[in-house]
């Protein structure tokens, strides 16, 4: 027998080699739990992304993002602001002023003032409760705590709970916030689902199931934490709630463990089993009795109950362990899953939906919802994502606005108004829109897997300002080897430009270096071309600068004024002006994608390449737990452009120094913001002007690594008190012309013009940007800092062509 058993076990690991039998080896089965709920109970809390931060870590170790929600019911009327993130929300009555234990009455139920029916009944459960915790010894046997947590005990279920308790019972308002608080994040989809709840959270996630009336649902395990569901009083109210003459086990429930600790005055009723008959199913309550709170000074404490091992053993039984990993497949990313959580359901919130363009291989069935080995593979049509996306964000607008539509669909005056309303935007890998935090889950339950890949926050991202051409060797090269630009096109991603500032030159007489201006702040599918040539430069026009910061930077890279000796690095190139960024400097990651796209269409159609460069000089943070670094939606996008051959240049960030109270300013190593944690590009750090050796790296210039441990930036160019155009201005004389600004934003262009000019003179380079890179950086001129700070060196662009 034993080497029948031995010869079973070695077919069985050879099986698990091979991809079969996948469950028979205990790995993660895709039909269990997909998202587990919480519910909390009584008392102030900490804002709602801070307590299910909380919740998480007590319970599985670690920020769960997508796959935990919380439903959240503090009566802010009540408790007046948010506890602190430092506090244990289950503890901070033990802070409080130290006060004498008594009997529990109603008389410390203060607000809302309660008619005679709902007085009796709180009167009658201050009794029953009473009758426990005055008795002869309680202190030492029910509750042997110090004096101050009696306190607590006694403060939290005169004070506190009696009167969430009322509420939920006998205020009809109130019992609606809090139903509604757990019915959203059911309803929206996202199951099967383990729901955990404490506290007065019992009696909410109890109610709420036993008269679900929304869509269907699957509830794997329902967890019950201090529960006031055993008193006889609490389960008088509840059956009227739930209209059960016998109290029952809610029907979709397949699972129901309750744990109640010792010395929890909230679950004096330790046993439910004998309380609530099986459903239909057969399902009765599993109660765990007696377990040891590890909150010494709070038996009543949430966040101990979740910590105890014996709860999340039950509940890692019943989840798809592969998607509860602090790495692991997701939807929605964390740091919109954070936002969300913040708000309440009718906010709506900037999402970038990134579409699916690959079917599942059958062999990750078990990670991907379900799907059956042997699926279909091969590419999804980017189109036929898109708009089954976009049909569906315009359904979800239908409904909540209220709009009616014929049979034959929607006029188009009605598709305008539903997609101005929630800024809807179909870009070609991505769809950009203000979804509510209902419809950001619903769209992952129902389209995970189909047409949506991945759903991001929105990004900001803003100009790199933090408040020169003799020191890259730009003028020399102008002179000796007439690199100055010519027939290159460099595209500039920023706030516009002033296409009527004498710099750019005269569009009239044909010498302005202005070739394109696109307006892509404003909500579209595609970039808006600028009639410029007819159109007044004035604020509000179409990709007019009314932020200054994009016509400095275009100044640095093209265009001049001979009169005044003012020349910029590449003087004759040609720019394309995409307006990304609003008259703040701000912009989401949708609209500079939606240039992106352009760019890459427009060379896509071309026999050769139209745009050679771009120029990004903006950026924002990066967030590690969401990408890995170079894998955001902009970075991707930038990655094809490089790919294609064009050159892309991007600001290192002025994150270099950071002011901490009470401490002062410190200077920060991994500073390296989104994009410019791109591999696929050249980041630029900013020196001093004219005198860069002596000074160095820019006090505010960002520094590497990378958080994936790659030497950021590539190199560094004069980024301080760099002149260039004012936008708006006129007149004769440099002053009105021309202003100073500093900034990575400012040293990112000297970058693009150096290599527009390097193209210029050296066009077999065009469409290799790896060389192009390669070459600035191994002839450039070290400052003798650190490689983390200065990159490869101060750009020479003379060295460049000398040596190509």
């Amino acid at each position: 027998m034993a080497k029948k058993s031995k010869a079973k076990n070695a077919a069985s690991t050879a099986d698990a080699r091979d991809g079969k039998r996948i469950k028979s080896i205990g790995a993660p089965d895709a039909s269990k739990a997909r998202t587990i709920v919480f519910v909390h109970g009584i008392a102030n809390k900490p804002p709602p992304d801070v307590l299910k931060l909380q919740w998480d870590k007590a319970l599985l170790g670690f920020d769960l993002g997508e796959r935990s929600r919380m439903a959240y019911w503090v009566n802010r009327e009540r408790h007046g602001a948010p506890l602190g993130p430092e506090l244990d929300p289950d503890e901070v009555a033990a802070l409080a002023p130290k006060s004498s234990v008594g009997t529990f009455s109603v008389n410390t139920v203060s607000k809302p003032e309660m008619n005679p029916e709902a007085e009796a009944a709180m009167a009658r459960i201050s009794k029953e409760l009473g009758a426990h915790t005055s008795a002869p010894g309680f202190s030492a046997k029910i509750l042997p705590l110090p004096g101050f947590a009696r306190d607590w005990v006694a403060r939290a279920v005169t004070s506190w709970w009696l009167e969430d308790v009322h509420d939920f019972l006998f205020v009809e308002e109130r019992r609606k916030v809090m139903r509604d608080s757990l019915i959203s994040r059911l309803s929206s989809g996202g199951g099967p689902f383990v729901i955990v709840a404490h506290s007065q959270g019992t009696m909410i996630a109890y109610d709420v199931l036993s008269n679900w009336s929304g869509p269907p649902i699957e509830v794997d395990l329902l967890v019950t934490v201090g529960s006031p569901l055993g008193l006889t009083e609490v389960q008088d109210q509840l059956k009227p709630l739930t209209k059960q003459k016998k109290l029952a086990t809610p029907p979709m429930v397949k699972r129901w463990e309750n744990f109640a600790a010792s010395g929890d005055p909230v679950a004096l009723d330790k046993e439910l089993k004998g309380d609530y008959k099986p459903n239909a199913k057969g399902v009765e309550v599993n109660d765990h009795k007696g377990v040891k709170n590890p909150v010494k000074s709070n038996a009543h404490s949430g966040i101990g109950y979740l910590s105890l091992k014996e709860v999340r053993d039950v509940v890692l039984q019943a989840i798809n362990t592969s998607l509860f990993q602090p790495v692991a497949e997701f939807t929605i990313a964390k740091n919109l899953n954070r936002d969300m959580t913040t708000k309440d359901d009718g906010v709506r919130h900037r999402v970038l939906i990134e579409l699916q363009d690959q079917k599942p291989l059958p062999h990750l069935h078990v990670l991907t919802d379900g799907l059956k080995a042997g699926a279909d593979t091969g590419f999804v049509s980017l189109e036929e994502s898109r708009k089954s996306v976009v049909a569906w964000i315009r359904q979800q607008a239908i409904h909540a606005l209220g709009i009616k539509v014929k049979a034959k669909g929607p006029t188009d005056e009605q598709l305008k108004a539903i997609d101005d309303e929630v800024h809807l935007e179909a870009l070609n890998a991505y769809v950009s829109a203000n979804l509510t935090r209902s419809e950001v889950e619903r769209l992952s339950a129902t389209m995970r897997n189909a047409s949506v890949f991945r759903i991001f926050k929105n990004s900001t991202k803003a100009i790199h300002l933090k408040e020169s051409t003799n020191t890259i060797q730009a003028h020399t090269a102008h002179l000796g080897y007439q690199a100055k630009g010519q027939r290159i096109n460099w595209a500039v991603l920023d706030s516009g430009v002033d296409w009527g500032h004498e710099h750019f030159g005269n569009i009239k007489d044909g010498t302005c270096v202005i070739n394109k201006v696109f307006e892509c702040s404003l909500r579209s599918d595609e970039p808006a071309p600028v009639d410029f040539a007819t159109l007044k430069p004035k604020k509000g026009a179409p990709g007019w600068d009314g932020n200054g910061h994009g016509s400095h930077v275009a100044g640095i890279i093209a265009g001049g004024v001979e009169r005044l000796g003012i020349a910029a690095i590449a003087p004759s190139a040609n720019l394309w002006c995409y307006k990304v960024l609003d008259d703040q400097g701000e912009g989401g990651d949708s609209k500079i994608i939606k240039a992106l796209d352009h760019i890459y269409k427009t060379n896509d159609g071309a026999p050769s390449l139209r745009i050679h460069g771009v120029n990004l000089s903006l950026g924002g943070p990066f967030d590690a737990e969401v990408f890995g670094c170079g894998d955001t939606p902009l970075c991707k996008s930038l990655r094809k452009l490089w790919r294609q051959g064009v050159v892309v240049v991007v600001s290192a960030g002025n994150e270099g120094i950071v002011q901490i109270p009470g401490v002062g300013t410190l200077s920060m190593d991994l500073s390296i913001g989104d994009p410019a944690n791109l591999d696929e590009c050249i980041v630029v750090g900013s020196v001093h002007a004219t005198k860069p050796h002596l000074y160095g790296v820019s006090y505010f210039s960002s520094r590497g690594p990378t958080a994936d441990g790659r030497a950021k930036p590539d190199i560094v160019a004069p980024g301080e008190k760099i002149l260039s155009c004012l936008a708006g201005g006129r007149g004769t004389t440099e002053g009105e012309l021309y202003t100073r600004m500093s900034g990575t934003s400012m040293a990112a262009p000297h970058i693009s013009g150096v290599a527009a000019c390097f193209l210029s003179a050296r066009r077999e380079f065009i469409g290799f940007p790896e060389k192009v890179k390669t070459r600035m950086m191994e002839h450039a001129t070290d400052l003798a800092r650190d490689r983390m700070h200065q990159g490869a060196g101060l750009v020479n662009l003379v060295k460049m062509l000398i040596n190509s």
